[in-house]
Formats: C-alpha cells, sequence, structure tokens
C-alpha cells in the first residue's frame, strides 16, 4: 500500500433512509463470462424499464447491492430509484425497499486501481481499529454518482 493510498480512505458513519428501488438481480456463474458487462446490462435494462414507466432513471440513485456466500460474490441486484408510487415490477424487473439504518459509509473516487484497496483497508483497518460491528440482516451496497462511489455496510 502506497502513502497515498492511506490518505484516500474516507468513512463516516451515518444514519440512511430506506430507498425504494426496481432491480434486477444478477446470478453469478462463473460459466456466464464477462461479469462486469453483464451487470452493465442488467443495469441498461433496469434503467429501460423506469423510462417506460415516465421516468428519468438518472434522477435517483443509481444503487449495486451485493449477497455474499462464504466471502464470494453470489448475486448482484442492479437499482434504480424510482418514486414510492411504483409499486409492482415486471419483465424481470422487481421492487422493493432497500432498508435504512446505520452505515459506515466508504467515499471513493469511481477509479478501479483504488477501489479494492479502500475496500479492503476498510474491512482489514478501519472496522478493527474503531470496534466497527457489521449488521448481517441488512445489504452491503455502493451508490454510484459521475466520479464517485459511496460503499455502504449496514452496521449495529
Amino acid at each position: 500500500m502506497s502513502d497515498n493510498a492511506a490518505t484516500l480512505l474516507s468513512v463516516s458513519i451515518r444514519q440512511l433512509p430506506s430507498i425504494h428501488v426496481a432491480f434486477m438481480e444478477y446470478k453469478v456463474n462463473a460459466e456466464q463470462g464477462d461479469m462486469h458487462n453483464k451487470i452493465g446490462e442488467c443495469f441498461r435494462r433496469v434503467q429501460a424499464w423506469v423510462r417506460e414507466r415516465g421516468y428519468d432513471p438518472l434522477t435517483g440513485l443509481t444503487i449495486g447491492a451485493f449477497k455474499l456466500v462464504d466471502g464470494q460474490l453470489s448475486s448482484y441486484e442492479c437499482c434504480v430509484q424510482i418514486p414510492e408510487q411504483v409499486q409492482s415490477g415486471s419483465g424481470g424487473v422487481d421492487i422493493k425497499e432497500l432498508l435504512g439504518g446505520r452505515y459506515a459509509v466508504v467515499s471513493i473516487e469511481k477509479d478501479p486501481r483504488i477501489i479494492g484497496d479502500s475496500i479492503g483497508r476498510f474491512y482489514q483497518e478501519y472496522v478493527p481499529q474503531n470496534n466497527i460491528e457489521i449488521d448481517g440482516m441488512r445489504p452491503t451496497y455502493e451508490v454510484y454518482y459521475e466520479s464517485t462511489m459511496e460503499y455502504c455496510v449496514p452496521i449495529l
């Protein structure tokens, strides 16, 4: 780890609201090929679904929520925030609430060279140094912005 990487870790503890989202779940399978492109395709499908209902998918948050099994990625939910009045999905798109509550939020530049390092350092350094207890009942998710992202970890 470089000295520069050490200065990039920015964590805040926040009370986040629940978020009403349209989503598609991508199930991870080693035989499926390029996961990055397939996840991008899922996001585009959800955005198109939101657009077809008369909403601009770019006005809400774009979120990736994931599930780990034994430390391995098992599924990735491609989510787009939508108005509360949208209550049912169709065509492979479902609706749900991402639960709010207390979260540790790591702000990271969207640079592939530092994302993994920053997330790793959060778990290896920040969590033990600050006696953080992770809440396994709520999902960890990433909120994407134009040039940054927020890695949101539910905590007790």
